[in-house]
């Protein structure tokens, strides 16, 4: 019988208490017994447990028989089992109050032979319980070791069908999205009874979930759950560290890919798909980085950049994969079609898309994004010269375009053409026929030629709108401009002087982007 629980009806079929009889509570004969006590202290307020058989002579209440209904009270408070009281002792009888309660609270109520010994009573049931318990100890480890085994198997399904037929109920691990990982067949979130944490530390990985309530006497049951919550957090852990692992290795190709790796093409795919790095019929790559107003310090400029990685990075995401490198962001991403126009707009959405999120995780400050594009490749053994070029268009998009969010590589082909030949002789004799005079009246005077000129060359030769972004008159602008043309003894509006005027402009931006 160590197999089923000790209830009152088994306590009433022992030898000892065959001559016991029932005065109230008959309904309550199959409440379990864990704990015994022998008492007789009239007040009992805080000493009950649940399950608990309490034993008197009733010598506490025998001048006040009415205690005995204060005492169900509390027992029915705590979820007690029953009460045995040696009436013919000091009582004699039994309150009619006593009686209508313990009936009420299906407490049993039962009267003890007056020659049975306290102490054979508390051995025999303390035999029972502890019977009963040590096979529930055993069924319990057995139990835990099917969960642990299943775990370190990776067989999360199987451990939660174990569980959903420990209880007896339907049941499903679901993680911290909200998604049901794995469940029973006929699991279903309307139906969710209780729902039990799985942490590691102060970390959430998501939550256990059964169909049915458990109740203080479903001890077994309790114990179960119990174990499964412990044996779920570990398999969180496990995937926690597999989970680690797999970036470690990811950032590490990502690394070694984009600044150039001599393996062959094919072992470059095929590390690159067992790693589940993304690739496309047309990868590139994005070098981003933080351009806010506001000052950032260290601190936050970090946290920020973590940030941007676990988003990219997102198990859930299978367009980018990124990695950080000197404060920037570098990011492979792939096309299905080598479509530039393409290429940018979805640039531009992934941008506007982050700084959404990074509102709405805290990060308040003026947050700006820019990004250098690289152009296409249809061999990733090639992506590194995509990088470089993502890093160029960055780089001198900056400083050429520096109200652009996004610059493609083919937005300043002239300018890397002036950067990979800075040294020629004819660029320095254009710098110093039409920057270095006014450059020379800018230090002298204060003033803001070369600027306006920038502005003018770069917008059309529209002057109000040069004016509205420098934000001066119109007069002022046709005043610098003549100035300008007094100065270089040239015609602003001829067209070889034009296109000579914007290549010494782009080479003198270059110069600044250089340091030099």
């Amino acid at each position: 019988m160590e197999n089923t629980p000790f209830t009152v009806q088994h306590l009433l079929q022992m030898p000892l208490f065959r001559d016991a009889k029932i005065i109230g509570g008959q309904a309550g004969v199959t409440n379990e017994i864990y704990y015994i006590d022998s008492m007789e202290m009239p007040d009992l307020t805080g000493w009950l447990r649940p399950n608990e058989l309490i034993l008197t002579t009733g010598y506490s209440f025998r001048h006040e028989p009415t205690m005995l209904c204060g005492l169900l009270d509390e027992m029915h408070r705590v979820g007690g089992s029953a009460v045995g009281i040696k009436t013919r002792r000091f009582l004699q009888e039994v309150p009619e109050e006593a009686i209508y309660k313990s009936n009420l609270y299906n407490i049993p109520l039962f009267d003890i032979p007056l020659e049975v010994p306290f102490m054979d009573m508390t051995r025999s049931i303390l035999d029972q319980i502890l019977q009963r318990q040590a096979y529930m100890l055993r069924e319990l480890r057995e139990v835990n070791q099917q969960f642990t085994n299943l775990v370190l198997n990776r067989r999360t399904t199987e451990l939660v069908i174990l569980i959903g037929q420990l209880l007896q109920c339907e049941a499903a691990v679901v993680n911290s999205q909200g998604e049901i990982e794995s469940g029973t067949i006929n699991f279903a979130k309307a139906n969710i009874a209780e729902k039990h944490d799985v942490r590691v530390g102060s970390r959430k990985f998501g939550y256990l979930a059964i169909t049915r309530k458990l109740g203080e006497q479903d001890h077994f049951e309790i114990s179960c759950l119990e174990h499964a919550i412990t044996v779920l957090a570990l398999e969180f852990t496990i995937r926690q560290s597999q989970q680690l692992h797999l970036e470690r290795e990811q950032e590490a190709f990502l690394v070694e890919l984009l600044s150039g790796s001599n393996h062959q093409e094919e072992l470059l795919n095929y590390r690159a798909k067992r790693l589940g790095i993304p690739l496309g019929s047309f990868p590139y790559v994005i070098v981003m980085k933080n351009s806010s107003s506001v000052a950032m310090d260290n601190e936050k400029i970090n946290n920020l950049n973590h940030w941007l990685l676990r988003e990219i990075n997102n198990p859930g995401s299978f367009a980018r994969k990124g990695v950080e490198i000197n404060g920037q962001l570098l990011i492979l991403c792939h096309l299905a079609q080598k479509d530039i126009d393409n290429q940018r707009k979805e640039t531009e959405q992934f941008v506007r898309d982050l700084l959404t999120k990074a509102n709405h995780y805290g990060f308040n400050e003026d947050i700006r994004f820019v990004c250098g594009v690289g152009s296409f490749r249809e061999r990733i053994s090639g992506i590194a010269d995509s990088c470089r070029e993502a890093q160029k268009a960055l780089t001198i998009g900056e400083i050429s375009l520096p109200k652009q969010t996004v610059v493609h590589i083919k937005d300043v082909l002239v300018e890397q053409l002036l950067m990979d030949t800075s040294d020629h002789h004819v660029l320095n004799v254009l710098y110093e026929e039409f920057i270095a005079p006014l450059e020379g009246y800018d230090q002298e005077f204060g003033a803001n030629l070369l600027i306006t000129l920038e502005a003018y060359l770069r917008l059309g030769s529209n002057t109000k709108q040069v004016a509205e972004e420098l934000f001066i008159h119109r007069n002022s602008v046709l005043y610098r401009l003549e100035r300008i043309r007094e100065i270089l003894q040239k015609e602003l509006n001829d067209a070889e002087v034009h296109l000579r005027l914007v290549l010494a402009i782009r080479f003198w931006k270059l110069k600044r982007v250089r340091g030099k």
